[in-house]
């Protein structure tokens, strides 16, 4: 069996980690996976940077596609707070090259920023399944849609830009989607129930075979290890109860929750006896809290992730919106219990009151009690590991793939 994995980048980024992961996983169990990338990271000799399948014109004609695509967004300016957006209007043959490889499946990954064309999905021969990794292929233009449903019916008046019209571009970029992919043959994959459940509603996706899959995490990378030493490695206090926060731009990306902790921690009883690490590319600029901070900065793998979090006491997510959560996974299977916010796919992951603490959503006071609550535990760090490779793990991730992909070509189970 030959699947493509069709990615902006083969390892920049959590959803491009989580598309590799897959990749890696499929091939240990005899799956013939090959991906298709714009920005080749990695050195794997299955992984294809989608120029070098482009002559001189037709990369010339993805730039011009690109810059296309910048000006729009540029014309139709949102407000500060909205997220990332892309709106793949603007075509060039990348199915062609799709089809060159000769997949019996097209697996989709994250294909933002005018990677994947609307226009050019109809084209791909093959059966084509999706792993959605945030809401983009439900909306007209936002990657996490906020407060709005407006995905729901067809967009439009969209309260993320600045000048919001019936007729807007989330109105145009929900229309294309409809108009192009009636009649595509795709399976949609969430990475948890919230974005299934947030599939089964959207205008684009309600009549799709979806499935729910979480990513994987590599019980061979994130697994316990000696706390003291892990302190070590980082020179952080071994005497410290030490709460973990980290993505990439975390504190920058409102999202991502930082403001919902940081006013937690000014609560924080028992504070001299605690410490805050932080970790990400971005790092906080109001530092004013009751008790010591660590800055880590980025890490540049995943052993050095793992470590740090063996490190810490507890991990501590407060996403508003999320459609899955590798931080979270991987951060319990190096044995570390985890807090987050209600309401969206974190919740699969973290169970509450059994491998962490999950909180009413925006609701400060209670995110400093589950903080409070995981610190005050006595965890086994074993079982955290044992309990979310049972769940996520590559082999477990890997079959229920290569069980989906039979399915659709007519194979034996």
């Amino acid at each position: 069996m030959k699947v493509l994995q069709i990615a902006a980048s083969d390892r920049s980024g959590g959803a491009a980690i989580g598309a590799y992961r897959l990749h890696q996983a499929l091939r240990r169990d005899g799956v013939e996976s090959e991906m298709l990338v714009l920005r080749k990271v990695t050195a794997d000799p299955h992984s294809y940077r989608l120029s070098s399948y482009l002559n001189r014109w037709r990369r010339a004609g993805r730039r011009r596609a690109q810059q296309r695509h910048h000006r729009r967004l540029t014309a139709n300016p949102r407000h500060p707070e909205s997220g990332h957006w892309s709106l793949n209007l603007f075509g060039y043959p990348i199915a062609k090259v799709i089809n060159s490889f000769k997949p019996d499946i097209a697996h989709l990954q994250w294909v933002g920023d005018n990677f994947l064309p609307v226009s050019e999905l109809a084209k791909i021969k093959a059966p084509i399944v999706w792993t959605l990794q945030d809401m983009w292929a439900l909306t007209g233009g936002c990657h996490y849609s906020g407060d709005c449903a407006r995905f729901r019916a067809s967009c439009g008046d969209c309260p993320q830009l600045a000048s919001p019209a019936a007729a807007d571009i989330s109105f145009r970029v929900s229309s294309a989607k409809r108009r192009n992919w009636s009649d595509a043959s795709m399976t949609i994959v969430c990475l948890s129930r919230w974005l299934a459940d947030c599939a089964r509603q959207s205008a684009v996706m309600k009549e799709r075979r979806i499935e729910v899959i979480g990513n994987l995490v590599d019980p061979k990378v994130f697994k316990p290890i000696d706390k003291l030493a892990a302190r070590q490695a980082f020179n952080l206090p071994a005497d410290k109860k030490l709460i973990l926060f980290g993505a990439i731009g975390g504190t920058s990306d409102r999202r991502k929750g930082y403001a919902y902790l940081h006013e937690a921690l000014r609560g924080l009883e028992d504070g001299g006896n605690a410490a805050l690490v932080i970790f990400g590319g971005e790092q906080p600029t109001e530092l004013q809290l009751p008790l010591p901070i660590h800055q880590i900065g980025a890490l540049q793998d995943e052993l050095s992730l793992s470590l740090l979090y063996g490190a810490c006491d507890v991990y501590v997510l407060p996403t508003l919106q999320e459609a899955f959560g590798n931080t979270l996974a991987e951060a319990l299977a190096s044995g570390s219990p985890c807090v987050t916010f209600d309401g969206s796919g974190a919740v699969d992951i973290v169970r509450h009151q059994q491998n962490g603490y999950v909180a009413k959503l925006r609701d400060s006071e209670d995110l400093l009690r589950g903080i409070e609550w995981a610190l005050a535990q006595s965890w086994s760090r074993e079982q955290l590991h044992e309990d979310i490779v049972a769940r996520y793990g590559d082999r477990q991730v890997a079959g229920q793939y290569i069980a989906l992909y039979q399915s659709l070509l007519g194979q034996a189970t």
